[in-house]
């Protein structure tokens, strides 16, 4: 049977790449469908504490949103300006700063000792910004880059909203550049080791459309982790880029043994897969044993990786 589908698949081969190209276009559409979460508290076990205190101040409290807004060297009049325009910027619940206790007429100097120690140090003082969403929302990530753009370089926003959407901008900005580092890389490996020069660009070209199928299918599954997001690409073209390679190989080893290159590339092709199969299995086992991780951040990972080895196998 596997004999048989492989010589079928050598004597197809532009009906092959065809429907491989086709299968390219819903598979974009999936990857551009895909939510990314970056809110890694999510992937903690329900029954863990911190995860029941975030539960209770998210609801009923709505404090689990919650940034600080550090002012450096600048006098009451900004200070006081700049909360009002932050009241007004939609999914802010709530801007807190002394101006809520008592007249900014009062010089600090006056104020009630605890009073200043909460919202003044030196010549810095702080405010509270509370948002209407989760913490990892886009509704609270759009609140976050607005309140920025009211803010001069004096001005400095913490929490751990603001480390989501800066973390999310980090990973959006670097994730290219390192994928594309490592397709470089990729290929000079293959083209150290191989005579042809077109070779390393086919190959890569096949384990870069495996690695777009991976992605455009994880929108069956909602949503996934931006770690997931950031590594599943490297990591796939690293475990599966052997996988071309070895065919290849066989390939070559077949030539000379078959007059027909079609022949000698499907007993190629049914060679690899029954080596494959079974190596690749290891693998998957392997990724899979994160599912049973606690943190179900392993969940994601595992099962994300498992199908892009399967993929990858399936696309060689």
């Amino acid at each position: 049977m596997l004999d048989k589908l492989a010589r079928a698949i050598t004597r197809k081969p532009r009906l092959i790449a065809l429907v491989a190209a086709l299968l390219l276009i819903p598979s974009i559409v999936g990857y551009a469908a895909t939510r990314v979460n970056y809110d890694i508290l999510t992937y903690l076990p329900e029954d863990l504490r911190s995860s029941q205190g975030m539960s209770l101040l998210e609801d009923p409290f709505r404090m689990a949103a919650t940034s600080m807004l550090i002012v450096e060297d600048m006098p009451a009049g900004y200070t006081n300006s700049l909360i009002e325009s932050i009241k007004q910027v939609p999914g802010v619940s709530n801007a807190i700063w002394v101006s809520n206790l008592v007249g900014v007429q009062i010089p600090t100097d006056m104020l009630p000792q605890d009073l200043r120690d909460a919202f003044y140090s030196g010549e810095g003082t702080m405010m509270i910004i509370q948002y209407e969403k989760a913490g990892a929302s886009e509704e609270t990530m759009q609140a976050i880059r607005e309140v920025r753009s009211l803010c001069n370089e004096k001005c400095f926003l913490a929490g751990f909203s603001v480390v989501v959407e800066d973390t999310k901008e980090l990973v959006d900005k670097e994730l290219p550049v390192f994928v594309t580092l490592a397709v470089v890389l990729a290929l000079l490996a293959m083209a150290a080791t191989m005579e042809s020069t077109a070779l390393p660009l086919v190959l890569m070209l096949n384990i870069g459309a495996a690695v777009i199928y991976n992605f455009g299918t994880n929108v069956f599954l909602g949503q996934i982790s931006y770690i997931t997001k950031a590594i599943a690409a490297v990591l796939q073209l690293g475990v599966t880029m052997d996988y071309s390679v070895f065919l290849y190989r066989r390939y070559e080893e077949e030539k000379a043994n078959c007059e027909d290159r079609r022949d000698a590339m499907a007993r190629a092709v049914a060679a690899a897969f029954r080596s494959l199969f079974g190596s690749s299995l290891t693998t998957v086992a392997g990724f899979l044993a994160l599912c049973f991780m606690r943190l179900t951040l392993g969940r994601d990972i595992g099962i994300v990786m498992a199908k892009g080895v399967v993929l990858g196998v399936l696309t060689v």
